[in-house]
């Protein structure tokens, strides 16, 4: 077992799962989606859901899914901790990738609304105050 590489696999995908949630996850996944798959999920699509304003609704279901999400990488980190390889550590972050669209998706939203909405929550102060009554 090559320590480098599997200290650098666990950074890479702690890192990846931490940064910006699952917007960042879902980018790597889709780079191996298919072309109607892709469209499915596209980045204008997505766009389009970031400018829109966000409803009661969807902002509650994101509430409720984040948390889930959020569970979800948690678990990613401790378990990345005792990841025998690069493989196993690879296996486990792509586990908890479809864990993480499961759980949007349970709540009834889909991918790019969920990642519209996580952007605008980095930069929105009044969309991350209205989520805080959901909390």
């Amino acid at each position: 077992m090559n320590m480098k590489k599997l200290s650098a696999a666990l950074a890479l995908a702690t890192m990846a799962t931490m940064t910006a949630g699952v917007p960042v996850a879902m980018a790597q996944s889709a780079q191996s989606m298919d072309g109607a798959t892709q469209q499915q999920y596209g980045q204008s699509q997505g766009a389009a859901q970031a400018a829109a304003p966000v409803s009661e609704t969807d902002l509650e279901k994101f509430v409720s899914a984040e948390k889930k999400v959020n569970e979800i990488r948690q678990d990613l980190t401790e378990e990345l901790s005792s990841a025998g390889d690069q493989q196993e550590a690879q296996e486990l972050q792509m586990d908890a990738q479809k864990e993480m669209v499961e759980a949007i998706q349970d709540e009834e939203l889909d991918i790019p609304s969920y990642n519209a909405i996580a952007s605008r929550m980095q930069t929105d102060a009044e969309l991350r105050q209205r989520a805080q009554q959901y909390n």
